[in-house]
């Protein structure tokens, strides 16, 4: 259970800080979760591979990120 709007589709979402969406939430995933817990793992194990050390783009991206900072003049 999270409201990190960066990554909505991981885990359990709920909107802002809306106590009652995430008590929602929260009803909903006690009540259903284990219905599908296979095809959530295999669903989220998908997903948060953007975010693993071993995503290629990921890393190049950081690499440009860190060359571009690095190439900047110090103030």
């Amino acid at each position: 259970m999270h409201n990190a709007a960066l990554c909505p589709d991981l885990g359990y979402y709920y909107k802002g800080n809306d106590v009652n969406a995430g008590a929602a939430r929260l009803r909903e995933v006690i009540d259903g979760h284990d219905a599908d817990h296979a095809g959530y793992r295999a669903r989220q194990r998908a997903l948060i591979t953007r975010y693993l050390p071993d995503n290629a783009t990921l890393v190049m991206r950081y690499a440009e990120l860190l060359d571009e900072l690095v190439a900047r003049p110090a103030r």
